[in-house]
């Protein structure tokens, strides 16, 4: 299972090296960049999908189509983990914003996939960009 060995290999770097205790900050830092690299990579493939000419070059479709179903998977693999990780009870209003960003980042792969549409996707990875330079912001003021 490549798709979900990306996140667990970043996890399981952090906590070999003994940061989870040390900093739980970097932890959702080094998901949520993961999920920003992956949203690019699919927004990418998504715009190439739509220049290739099917017929002239099948096998570069191909290609583009595997990279496209890995990187949707590995999103949206991204995405539950995040939203699985959030406490509702200690985190009030801020967890349940959070969730709603990433319900709004996984509603927008998953259209952008059906419809080979990537706009959406590129809003999603703005305003999770947004979220990832405060996650920075609020790590460096806990330093």
């Amino acid at each position: 299972m490549t798709t979900n060995s990306s996140v667990l290999d970043v996890y399981k770097k952090v906590v070999k090296s003994g940061d989870l205790q040390k900093n739980p900050y970097e932890v959702v830092k080094l998901i949520l960049q993961e999920l920003s690299r992956t949203m690019q990579i699919l927004s990418e493939d998504i715009e190439k999908k739509k220049q290739l000419d099917i017929k002239q070059q099948s096998g570069d479709l191909l290609s583009l189509q595997k990279s496209i179903s890995k990187n949707v998977t590995r999103s949206l693999t991204t995405i539950y983990s995040l939203q699985t990780s959030l406490d509702f009870d200690k985190g009030g209003k801020i967890a349940t914003g959070l969730f709603q960003l990433y319900e709004y980042c996984r509603v927008q792969i998953i259209s952008g996939f059906t419809k080979s549409i990537n706009d959406g996707i590129i809003k999603a990875k703005k305003a999770l960009d947004q979220i990832l330079s405060a996650w920075n912001n609020m790590q460096i003021k806990n330093a």
